[in-house]
């Protein structure tokens, strides 16, 4: 057995054929020594588990703000304005429910990131303060699950722009492959192969850590702002303007008054908003702020890039699509159905050289979607999972394998309407989780954690709670989760629940924001009335005292008192 152990933990300097760099980026290395659990055989940390070190600490405000720029501007956002006017609302409502949630969505992402960026660890390790080193693993596992699922549907969507790229490039002889799959496959040889190849593009990304991606971030953020401009540019010139808006109405079967089916759809698509795009960002905020250089570059960055950008691109793809009714009759919500019938319609080289273009941008940018959003979480949860065997890029290896294939988005999004709708509705799970987080930082602990103790069995650490699992959390979770599940459910199909503008599904209409705040209420009450027995330390000092501590590879010292300025000072006491 400790044979095999070693073979999975540790790898020879070098493998025929396999570059050092890959080899290095895989190997599983030494932890921090003062992190090194004492109390059993159960490792808690790994490099990537680790509070980060001061020389990887290199994302600076233009990186948080190239990060929101590039993230905002792509397929996923172009089309959130999709759902909203399929349920009922007209563009301009859309458009205000859009602003007013990604706004709420900023506030919340720079909230849950301030920790991060003072403490600089990630989210499986911040769960552990608040649910305990065992009770956390249950909330990880829920994240990793929803990484994989949303990576393979990225993957599908960035499969498509290289569908997109084959047909401008190869012609006839892409487009005209023959299909040997099953209609039961959901999908075509054709797609497939494009799939496989851009599954095997993006997979490369794997090898890298977020400190190493920083250029990827700028590309994206320089480029794929141009494919929408383009995309939306001529969408207004070909279509001669937006028209009335009428091909996005949608007729509603609702007996309610319209004042109050506008109303509840409002409210329905400010959450959406939240949940859809910031919804899985805003719990992984620390897996990124970790490496801020200074907290105010998070804050700054991000406060600057979050609140317009996401909304204005989902503007763009509102007017677009109505633009695409007028042109064709029917309105096309997905940039790659915009380009498909571009190319469709005039198949001459200069418009094939520019549809061509932007779907290479797009596809570029999807993979700097996956990356920040899919693999970094995951390759960051699975760490905390098996923190002996799997560092963060295994973690994000195999999430690109599981996620890649296993998930099958192709049939997913094709005929996994209900999987979907589950999917997406479990941003209640997510959001319950940053309520407590927040509940835990700013009104129950001050901002002051003891970081050693986030990395051991003890059973009188400050985080231990009974037997590695901590009560009060997890009544706030069950709370958080309890008031809008019923409407959850009738998403999924329970007909009694189902009713468009019933109780349950009214609730649900604010499900992230329900549960986020309800578990943050819930949390902070258990904590007033019955105080952990660690609390009364931590509220004894200033905001985030402890923030300013560093615990490191064999530094333990302090920061000067500006925040701007992270330089480590090392005990005299230990250069002696």
């Amino acid at each position: 057995m400790d044979r095999v152990r070693q073979r999975v933990v540790g790898l020879p300097g070098t493998i025929k054929g396999v570059p050092a760099a890959i080899v290095e980026a895989v190997r599983m290395k030494e932890t921090d020594e003062k992190l090194v659990n004492q109390f059993g055989q159960h490792k808690w940390s790994n490099e990537d588990l680790d509070p980060v070190k001061p020389e990887r600490r290199n994302w600076t405000t233009w990186t948080f703000f190239s990060y929101w720029i590039g993230e905002s501007w792509g397929a996923s956002t172009w089309s959130v304005g999709s759902s909203m006017v399929a349920g009922g609302l007209v563009w301009y409502d859309a458009m205000i429910a859009i602003i007013i949630g990604h706004l709420i969505g900023s506030v919340l992402t720079v909230w849950n990131g301030r920790g991060g960026s003072i403490y600089h660890i990630g989210f499986p390790v911040w769960i552990r303060a608040t649910f305990g080193p065992w009770g956390g693993l249950v909330p990880v596992g829920i994240r990793c699950v929803l990484d994989m699922v949303w990576f393979g549907i990225q993957t599908y969507f960035g499969a498509l722009f290289l569908d997109i790229v084959f047909q401008c490039v190869f012609g006839h002889s892409w487009t005209n492959i023959h299909n040997s799959l099953p209609e039961s496959s959901g999908t075509t040889t054709r797609f497939m192969v494009a799939y496989f190849l851009y599954w095997c593009f993006q997979f490369c990304s794997c090898f890298f850590r977020p400190d190493q991606l920083k250029w990827l971030l700028t590309l994206k953020a320089f480029t794929i702002p141009f494919a929408c401009f383009g995309l939306f540019i001529w969408s207004l010139v070909r279509s001669g303007g937006p028209g009335s808006f009428k091909s996005l109405a949608v007729a509603t079967k609702s007996t309610a008054s319209h004042q109050e089916v506008v109303a509840w759809g409002i409210v329905a698509a400010i959450n959406n908003a939240i949940n859809g795009e910031f919804g899985p960002l805003i719990a992984s905020e620390p897996d990124i702020t970790r490496y801020s250089r200074r907290p105010r570059d998070q804050i700054v960055g991000q406060l600057l890039a979050a609140p317009w950008s996401a909304s204005f691109t989902a503007t763009m793809g509102i007017i677009a699509a109505s633009c695409t009714g007028v042109i064709w009759g029917t309105a096309i919500w997905n940039p790659a159905g915009i380009l498909d019938a571009i190319l469709a319609e005039n198949n001459d080289p200069k418009t094939k050289f520019a549809v061509f273009l932007v779907a290479f941008i797009f596809m570029i940018g999807q993979v700097g979607t996956n990356f920040i959003a899919n693999l970094i979480p995951f390759g960051v949860d699975s760490t905390a999972m098996a923190p002996r065997y799997i560092n963060i890029v295994r973690g994000q290896m195999i999430c690109c394998i599981i996620g890649g294939w296993c998930m099958v988005p192709w049939k997913v999004l094709v005929s996994g309407a209900v999987f979907l709708s589950c999917i997406t509705g479990m941003g209640i799970f997510m959001g319950c989780l940053v309520g407590i987080m927040l509940g835990d930082y700013f009104f129950i602990r001050k901002g002051n954690y003891f970081v050693e103790d986030l990395y051991t069995s003890d059973p009188n650490g400050r985080y231990w709670y009974f037997h590695g699992w901590h009560w009060r959390a997890y009544v706030a979770y069950i709370c958080g989760i309890f008031i809008p599940f019923p409407g959850f459910l009738g998403t999924l199909g329970v007909k009694s629940l189902a009713a468009p503008l019933g109780p349950a599904m009214k609730i649900y209409y604010l499900g992230y924001l329900t549960s986020t705040f309800t578990g943050m209420a819930v949390y902070t009450v258990l904590c007033k009335i019955s105080p952990p027995g660690n609390v009364a330390e931590a509220r004894t000092m200033p905001f985030e005292t402890m923030g300013q501590k560093e615990v490191l590879h064999g530094l333990n010292g302090r920061r000067s008192d500006s925040e701007d300025v992270e330089e480590v000072v090392v005990d005299v006491e230990k250069k002696v």
